[in-house]
This record gives C-alpha cells, structure tokens and sequence, in this order.
C-alpha cells in the first residue's frame, strides 16, 4: 500500500513543470492569444489608411485653428478690460463669447425629440 501512494507521488512529481516552465507558459498564452486574436482583425487597404489619416490631419488643423482663435480673442478681450479704460469692443467680444457658449451649452444638453 506505501508503495502504491510512493509510486504516485513520484508520478505528480515528474509531471510538475519546473519553475521556468511555470514562469513561461502564461507569457506563451498570452502571445499566442494575441497573435490568434490579430489574425482576426480587419486591416485597412493602403488608400482606407490614407484617406482617414487625411482626415485626421485636416480635423486637427481645423481644430487647432479654432482654439487658436479663441485663445486670441480671450487673450485680447481680458487684456482690454484689465487697461485703465477698457475698450468696449473687446468687452463686447467676450461677452457675446460667453453668451454664445451659455447657448450652445444649454441646446447641446436638450433632450432631442
């Protein structure tokens, strides 16, 4: 009967992967889970690649120049309040700049019907 349970622990033993096996074989999974999930993917043709980084190029272009825009006019209207005599055109500005963000603020967070 000892022999029985000796021979069987010698068994789970031998079938026990060593340390470096233990370490390796998630990395292993891991990769190969990769790989079979890449194989997977759609890849854009050449001209898809181009034709959405055209427009990813030109979005932010647009986007910076708005900024840029709002950047100069925000710039310029609190430089214009902040003088000893304020000029009226740029108080003008910002305040139809404020204005202009209330608005779209309060139509953008309307429930559409």
């Amino acid at each position: 009967m000892f022999g029985v349970v000796k021979m069987a622990n010698q068994q789970a033993a031998e079938n026990k992967p060593s340390a470096i096996m233990t370490a390796i074989i998630p990395v292993r999974d891991y990769f190969r889970d990769t790989l079979g999930e890449l194989r997977k993917v759609h890849w854009p043709t050449r001209l898809e690649v181009r034709n959405l980084s055209a427009i990813v190029l030109a979005v932010t272009v647009v986007m910076s120049l708005i900024l840029g825009l709002f950047d100069f006019t925000f710039e310029q209207a609190f430089f214009g309040i902040l003088k000893p005599t304020p000029d009226l055109i740029w108080v003008g500005v910002l305040v139809f700049v404020v204005l202009a963000i209330i608005v779209l603020v309060f139509f953008a967070g309307r429930e559409r019907r």
